[in-house]
């Protein structure tokens, strides 16, 4: 089959919860990915966001870890996805508090509410984890991308290359930031489910012009036929258009437009110079003009 001609777009596939309790549900939605990379005869480079002690369970099956080497090995990208995924933060402070913690992310909003020292201690658990069982992870995403600021700031400082809000991908240490919208379903309950098929129809319609568009799942999203159906074929929509990365790939994208932008500012202000020093060469010849005939 050949490809079809892509156009200057990217989209970004990211299976999140990578972890033995809930491996089964990732390989499910990986043979769905696997059909539609066929289909489109495209090859589908994946980021999988890895949580060392899913809720606290720290086994590590060996055909797991011999699974994940063998994606790392076929090209994906793995990134470190919290430490327990599990949100034992400091206690709630309010209904805002309580509607983001608990009811939007279920209390697995980890990295929500966590101190720069709460948020290092964390990642160096996590960077360990990966280096003992030699997994390189270069970036960190947090759980439901809920990133307090100095989490941020510690992320930043623990040395990973990138991380992303639910909006944004960010290369860092600068922080250079790329737009990036996401597609994301919630299957924990039937209501849930039929908005996030509207929901989701009408986001892939806004971003049709976005630079980078990320496709974000989750084991239970191959669980559901309807919620299936409709991720598969904005993804089909999505490779007819755009090229496959991974989120370090689209990461560097931020890093490469941010030195172009600083390098327009600058011929920008050169070009400002240039102008502002015309008139007063002029204005100087004038008054030497008018000093003369005085």
């Amino acid at each position: 089959m050949t490809a079809p001609t892509r156009a200057a777009g990217a989209v970004c596939v990211v299976l999140h919860d990578v972890s033995p309790a809930r491996w089964d549900g990732c390989l499910r939605v990986l043979a769905e990915l696997r059909r539609c990379a066929s289909h489109a005869g495209v090859r589908l480079p994946l980021s999988l966001l890895v949580v060392p002690r899913m809720h606290g369970d720290a086994e590590v099956p060996p055909r797991y870890l011999r699974w994940l080497h063998g994606m790392a090995g076929a090209g994906h990208e793995l990134l470190l996805h919290g430490l327990t995924h599990r949100d034992e933060g400091p206690p709630l402070r309010g209904l805002g508090d309580y509607l983001l913690r608990r009811h939007y992310t279920a209390g697995e909003g980890e990295f929500a509410a966590l101190s720069h020292a709460q948020a290092t201690q964390r990642l160096l658990e996590g960077r360990a984890w990966a280096r003992d069982h030699g997994l390189a992870m270069d970036g960190f995403v947090a759980p439901a991308w809920l990133l307090a600021p100095p989490a941020l700031q510690a992320v930043a400082d623990a040395g990973f290359r990138h991380t992303c809000t639910l909006t944004e991908v960010i290369a860092l240490p600068h922080r250079h930031v790329l737009p990036a919208p996401s597609l994301v379903f919630s299957t924990r309950a039937a209501w849930r489910r039929g908005l996030s098929l509207a929901w989701n129809e009408l986001q892939a319609r806004r971003a049709r012009e976005a630079p980078l568009l990320r496709l974000e799942l989750h084991p239970g999203d191959a669980d559901h036929r309807a919620v299936v159906r409709c991720w598969t074929r904005l993804l089909d929509e999505a490779l007819r258009t755009r090229t496959p990365l991974r989120l370090a790939e689209a990461a560097q994208m931020a890093r490469v437009l941010a030195g172009h932008q600083r390098e327009l500012l600058r011929e920008l202000n050169r070009c400002q110079s240039a102008k502002t020093s015309v008139p007063t060469a002029t204005a100087t010849r004038a008054e030497r003009t008018g000093s003369s005939r005085t």
